[in-house]
This record gives C-alpha cells, structure tokens and sequence, in this order.
C-alpha cells in the first residue's frame, strides 16, 4: 500500500463505500422481487410475449447500459473520470432507492435502467483512472487490490446484509423475510452507496504520461482510427468476456435464489454463504500478482478458469448445503481472482486515449449475456430447475477457457517453438 499514489488509495476507499452498499442490497435483489410477487408476474412484450418481470427486471439494467453507452463514453471522454465516478454514484444510490420506496412496476424498472447505464459509467472510468494512478511496477498490485478490497469488502457487506432484514423486521414490527424488511435494507445500501462519492471529492487524477496519445478529449476521429487500425487487437478481448457473461448471466443473478429455494436457507446463513465466498475470494485475489509473476497474465487466467468449472458442476450437485456452500467458496475464489490480471493485461494492450472504450467494450462484453440471459434463465426455472442452467454456465466457462487459451498462449509458445 505504501507505494501507492494519492489518487489510488482515494479511489480504493471510494470502490470498498460503493462495494459496500452494493453487496448489502444485492444479495436480496431477486428475494426482494420474489417477495413483492414479481417471480409470478409476468409482462407482455412486443414480438416476444409474456415474460416474467423477475427476468425483465434482471435483464433491464444491462439493456439500458447498451443502449446509453455511446453517450456515456462521450460524457467521460469530456467531463472526465472522476466526473463519471460521481456520476455513477449518484445514479446507483437513485437506483436502490426506487426499490425501497416505490416498489411499483413502472418506478421499479426505471431504477432498474438507471443501474445500467451507472454501472457502465464505473467500468468505463475506474480501470484507465488505475492506470493513470500507477506506475508500471504497482500496476498489478492496485489492480489486484482494487478487485480484492471490492470482493472482501463484498463479503463483509452480504453478512451485514444478511442481517439487516432480521434487524429492520423487530424494529418496525415487520414480518421476518417480507418485503417490508428487505426494503429497508435497500434504504441502507442506498445510503452507504451514496457515501462512496465523499472520497471522490478531492480526488485529482494525473495526467497521462508524456509521449503516449493521452488526451482523453481525443477527436472521434482519432479515436476511430486508433481502434480500427488493429482491430482484432481489440475484438480478441472481447472473446473470453463474452462467452463467460453468456454463462454467468443464466445462473449468477439466481445463486441467491438458488439456495433459498435447494436448501431452504434463511436470510443469516446466506449472508453468512455469500460474505465467506467474498473474503475467501478477495484474499485469493490479493495473491493474483504473484500468480502471474509465475505463469503470466494470460495463463494465469486460463488456469484459475479451468480448475472453477468442476466446482461449479459440483454445486448443482452438492447433497447439502454446507457441501454447497464450500464448492461455491472455492468456485468463486478461483473464476475470479485472475479478473484484474485480465483487465492489466488489455489496458496495457491498449493506447491511453482508446483504453476507456476499450474498457468499456470489455464491460459490455461481459454484461451482454444479461441483455436476455436472466430472462431465459427464470423460464427454464419454471419448468424445468436449475440442472440445465449448472450444464448451460458449465459449458460457456470451458469455451471461455479455451479462447483465452487459443488467442493469448498458444500464439506464444508457437512463437517461441519457431
């Protein structure tokens, strides 16, 4: 930590806030939609026909961010990246609140969308913001850090959340697991989520290093012909990204649910669950650095990817739910800790003036799954479980695995051979 800039440590306290807020609301996303009736409401759509709004209200957010983004990349290209930090904060904390006080159809969805294009803002300025932060020899630390703070900070977050519904249920006489209970929840998280931006305040970014194309209110033009003039530079991050939202999207939003409804697990132990997998996971990810000293970025990523895809078969299987709950820890821990060692890898791919689209692209390509996945994955669900979805995920992490693979090591060592 001592080698860490100023603008870094302000921006690692600013992600563990907005961390924070958001695993104490998003472990009981779908409980709390599942609890206001919305798993057996269903909305009628244009050339689509009845979905259920459970679907439709996970799926939102990712649309409404693919739908925003080239504005989005045009406000952080202009305004800057802490503008678009703050931006985003603001935009979450509205987005949590619509769910604890006007838990409506119509107010519902459109804080949902709000959530999407808020997160898009995130991704697109926090990870050029760390790389203009850091020098070349910290870089994979504060990546590291960044993506391990968030995920232990994550897990300290879902046991507070776990508690909070039991708290806020005696406090104003609620029903425990009610909707009234998880609402306030949703207030709280709201709340902290809306702290997160006080960091941000003095928070002032360096310059790009001199000699690079480094001016982030670079012409479309220039920006155009700096992605186009290598495209498959680009195109081949977006691969594994992809592939691995495909997958995530049909069961990640429903793990919570998943449990509830296995295991019957209440509301402490799966804040318990969820809090493990997130310390166990950023700890894990804290060691990532090390990881690719040894083996290199890319293969270490391949690595981690590989080993998680028995675990995640094992959790559709587990006979009980501590058997389960372990399998997720080590799942969780192993797909995720090479994640910033993915991300160093791109920026360092990509030029200053290009890396928050290219970012951005990474982001999208990790969400687009969600645009329709949820929505698929709660119709399988109502007739057929969760077995199809373990197989589904399962399948798209091995394809993921293999294009890291073929893109990033392969080429290498053919090289190296010749």
């Amino acid at each position: 930590m001592s080698d860490l800039s100023q603008p870094a440590r302000l921006y690692l306290i600013h992600a563990a806030i907005l961390t924070l807020g958001f695993s104490i609301s998003g472990l009981f996303f779908n409980l709390t939609l599942a609890s206001l009736g919305y798993d057996r409401q269903t909305l009628r759509l244009p050339l689509l026909g009845e979905l259920s709004m459970l679907g439709v209200l996970n799926s939102l957010p990712v649309l409404a961010a693919a739908l925003s983004s080239p504005p989005i990349w045009w406000l952080v290209s202009r305004a800057g990246l802490r503008v678009g930090l703050l931006t985003a904060t603001v935009l979450s904390a509205i987005s949590l609140f619509s769910v604890a006080l006007w838990p409506e159809p119509l107010p519902l969805m459109l804080g949902a969308a709000l959530g999407g294009p808020a997160a898009l803002l995130f991704q697109i300025s926090a990870a050029p913001l760390m790389m203009r932060a850091s020098a070349a020899q910290s870089r994979d630390m504060l990546f590291s850090l960044s993506a391990g703070i968030g995920i232990g900070i994550a897990g300290l977050g879902s046991l507070a959340g776990g508690l909070l519904p039991g708290l806020a249920a005696q406090m104003f006489d609620l029903a425990p697991q009610s909707a009234g209970a998880y609402r306030a929840t949703f207030a709280v998280a709201a709340g902290v989520v809306l702290a997160s931006a006080v960091p941000l305040l003095p928070l002032r970014i360096p310059n790009a290093p001199e000699g690079q194309a480094a001016r982030t209110d670079a012409r479309t033009g220039d920006l155009l012909r700096t992605l186009t003039a290598a495209p498959w530079a680009t195109l081949r991050l977006l691969v594994s990204p992809l592939l691995i939202s495909c997958g995530a999207a049909l069961l990640i939003p429903y793990l919570g649910l998943y449990f509830r409804l296995r295991y019957r697990t209440p509301d402490g132990q799966l804040g318990l669950i969820f809090a493990v997998i997130g310390v166990v996971t950023g700890i894990a990810t804290l060691l990532a650095p090390r990881l690719s000293a040894r083996f290199g970025k890319p293969s270490s990523v391949v690595l981690t990817q590989v080993l998680a895809i028995p675990c995640l078969l094992l959790l559709g299987l587990a006979p009980t739910l501590w058997a389960a709950a372990t399998v997720a820890v080590v799942r969780g821990a192993l797909m995720n800790m090479a994640s910033p060692l993915y991300q160093a890898h791109a920026m360092e791919q990509t030029p200053e003036a290009a890396r928050p689209v290219v970012i951005g692209l990474i982001g999208g390509a990790y969400s687009v799954g969600y645009i329709i996945g949820p929505t698929i994955s709660a119709e399988v669900q109502r007739f057929y479980g969760f077995p199809p979805i373990f197989a589904a995920t399962a399948t798209c992490y091995c394809l993921a695995a293999l294009a890291n693979y073929l893109i990033f090591i392969r080429p290498s060592r053919v090289l190296s051979q010749g």
